[in-house]
């Protein structure tokens, strides 16, 4: 099998090693800054930097594509050209728009599309979706998750955040669409999210012409009500959830690795405490990419992932007409 790594950043580069740890014996991989190439030939000494994305992609099963979000639909469209699977870094787009068209070219042509939505391969998350669905806290009413890191100190440490495209709106930086994470884990545990009010806005003191804090109140289509927090300047990174039920609570902590449940009959929490390396989903990621070009159903397809890019544009509309906006 030959997977074609477009884009070979460090998320890039991360799928290089797990795609090769896995058993994929032929990897391609094109960027379009020479010294990411380089760079990438030195760490992965198994991979064929090629000049061009043309070039990577020829005779590729499958495409993995971890640019910035403005060019994933121009870099499927070639790799669905050439008969490529699609394996898309989220956020799938810079916006909703065009994306219908996209997916609907995908499907008659018969290639599938992931969105690459990892923490759905994280055994803790995994757990809190069959706690859910054996009906452990009962209907779920409301729901609260912060999802946070500091730009600069975390993302890119030792470098100048200003000069990567997440300081950039056009190339779809910001805190909407790269921690549209907590989005995602919010609609694919708790069921689609309906409608929005929200603040998106740049309240800090980075250097950076996109968000830096987006904070959602929204309605579930089963009732329940919900906050998902995001922002880029937390000091302590941190991502958590707290999910409240007719019969009981589940909380998800992810610097903890640990999953905790309140039994209101035993007036007790139960931990669930986890060993998995952050690395692991993206290995577990891997392989189920592997299954998709074999045939398996995506685990967050493009139509999936277009759900949580509705929900973004309606945040955006929210908080810049000030009302709450059905997705």
């Amino acid at each position: 099998m030959k997977i074609a790594i477009l884009g070979l950043g460090s998320i890039g580069r991360r799928h290089l090693q797990n795609f090769h740890a896995v058993g994929v014996e032929t990897l391609t991989g094109y960027d379009s800054s020479p010294e990411q190439r380089a760079a990438a030939a030195v760490q992965c000494p198994y991979l064929r930097a090629t000049a061009t994305a043309a070039e990577a992609l020829d005779g590729a099963d499958g495409a993995v594509i971890c640019t910035p979000p403005d060019s994933h639909v121009a870099i499927g469209g070639l790799a669905l050209e050439r008969g490529a699977h699609l394996m898309i870094e989220k956020p799938f787009a810079v916006s909703a728009d065009g994306l219908d068209a996209f997916l609907k070219l995908c499907d008659a042509r018969g290639r599938r599309v992931l969105i690459a939505h990892n923490w759905r391969y994280w055994p803790p998350m995994l757990l809190v979706e069959q706690l859910l669905k054996e009906g452990r806290i009962g209907a779920v009413r409301a729901a609260r998750t912060e999802y946070a890191y500091h730009l600069g100190f975390h993302r890119y440490p030792g470098k100048d955040y200003r000069q990567f495209y997440m300081a950039d709106p056009k190339q779809g930086g910001g805190c909407l669409l790269d921690e549209s994470h907590a989005i995602d884990y919010m609609r694919w545990l708790l069921g689609e999210i309906v409608e929005v009010s929200a603040v998106v806005d740049r309240v800090s003191s980075l250097e950076i012409g996109t968000d830096d804090v987006a904070d959602l109140t929204v309605r579930f289509a089963s009732g329940a009500v919900g906050n998902i927090h995001m922002n880029l300047f937390a000091w302590n990174m941190h991502s958590h959830f707290e999910l409240m039920g007719e019969a009981g609570v589940i909380q998800w902590r992810r610097m903890e690795n640990e999953v905790r449940v309140y039994d209101p009959r035993a007036a007790r929490w139960e931990v669930y405490p986890s060993t998995g390396q952050l690395n692991d989903m993206y290995v577990e990621e891997a392989k189920h990419f592997l299954a998709v070009i074999g045939g398996a159903p995506p685990r967050c397809d493009g139509w999936d992932g277009l759900g949580t890019m509705r929900v973004i544009d309606a945040a955006r509309r929210a908080s810049r007409e000030r009302r709450w906006v059905k997705v």
